[in-house]
């Protein structure tokens, strides 16, 4: 209980003009709300909810109002120098209404699908794969007219605007510097940038700009030749590609990733990092990298959220009058 009080309490720097609130539904930690439900009543617009890792889920769950999100990331077990623990904030499913337009998601886990409602929302450094994995269905649905929305950074099995069987539209998305398991599928009354995006499957968008962007799976058509669209400086192994400037058509995979075949040692994020004289460094528009570590926004390994974190923690159970409870942590800062 003491370090997670202690990791919180570092989180907490991040809002100091808004009110910060700790939750935890395990009975075992005294925060103050054991509930997601409960705390985002409580909570006003603006308010920040640090959501704390658990060996419970936090449920399916409807976000009705503007707030922050904060988690601890996840994949935490698999990368060095995260969290002192290796819990991660897990929900089943989770709904941002068009109430919440305007929250900001970090750090989080969902085995279910996420569905944004809500227009300039914030969805980054989550992880929405479900445990079965590519091809479970599991996505991350824009459902609703929504504007302005950015996803960024997340480890996602899919990306679409179609949902329950029907196609609206999102306008002014960014979705930049993901990893994504399956495909990006925007119907056509959408539109979005594409920026640095890893991605298994088909890229089927309309009237937007794909950039920077590495598919990697030989199957199905890879990037499809849709209405006014931009294809610039991407990379597939697939031998077609819509024609623009600097694209690379027909690439061999294990010349692009560290660990492309899942054979060494590597997280299951960190295998897709870029391999030493791999052809897509530099490749992108200005020189940047292509794929999901190229700037300006790069991937961050397990998805830690943007405020320090204790990734080491040393908490004694007993102390003494003389020499108290002596504790230590190691803290690091995150961009």
């Amino acid at each position: 209980m003491k370090r997670l009080t202690i990791l919180f309490f570092c989180f907490g720097w991040l809002a100091l003009s808004a009110t910060s609130w700790r939750v935890n539904n395990n009975p075992a930690i005294n925060a103050d709300f054991a509930t997601f439900e409960a705390a985002a009543e409580a909570a006003t617009t603006g308010d920040t909810l640090y959501m704390e890792g658990s060996q419970f889920t936090y449920g399916e769950c409807t976000l009705t109002k503007p707030l922050v999100l904060i988690g601890p990331g996840y994949y935490l077990a698999e990368n060095d120098s995260t969290q002192a623990t290796n819990l991660e904030a897990n929900f089943v499913s989770f709904t941002i209404d068009t109430t919440a337009s305007g929250s900001k998601i970090y750090g989080c886990e969902f085995d279910d699908n996420v569905i944004i409602n809500g227009s300039h929302v914030v969805f980054a450094r989550n992880w929405v794969y479900g445990h079965t994995g590519y091809g479970s269905g599991i996505k991350l649905a824009i459902a609703n007219d929504i504007i302005n929305c950015s996803i960024l950074q997340n480890f996602i099995n899919k990306i679409t605007d179609s949902y329950y069987g029907y196609n609206p539209t999102a306008y002014n998305t960014l979705i930049a510097n993901n990893i994504i398991g399956g495909l990006i599928d925007l119907k056509s009354g959408a539109s979005a940038t594409l920026l640095n995006n890893l991605v298994k499957g088909n890229i089927d968008v309309y009237s937007s700009v794909i950039k920077n962007n590495i598919q990697y799976y030989v199957g199905g058509s890879g990037f499809i030749e849709n209405e006014n669209n931009i294809f610039e400086y991407n990379i597939t192994s697939h031998p077609i590609m819509p024609e623009g400037v600097g694209n690379q058509t027909s690439v061999d995979m294990d010349l692009v990733f560290v660990d492309y075949d899942g054979n060494l040692s590597y997280s299951s994020d960190g295998k897709w990092q870029l391999k030493e004289g791999s052809p897509a460094i530099g490749a992108g528009d200005g020189g940047v990298d292509c794929g999901a570590f190229g700037e300006p926004t790069p991937y961050v390994l397990s998805g830690l959220p943007a405020v320090p974190h204790i990734f080491e923690a040393t908490v004694p159970s007993a102390g003494s009058n003389q020499s108290g409870l002596p504790v230590t942590i190691k803290v690091k800062a995150q961009n």
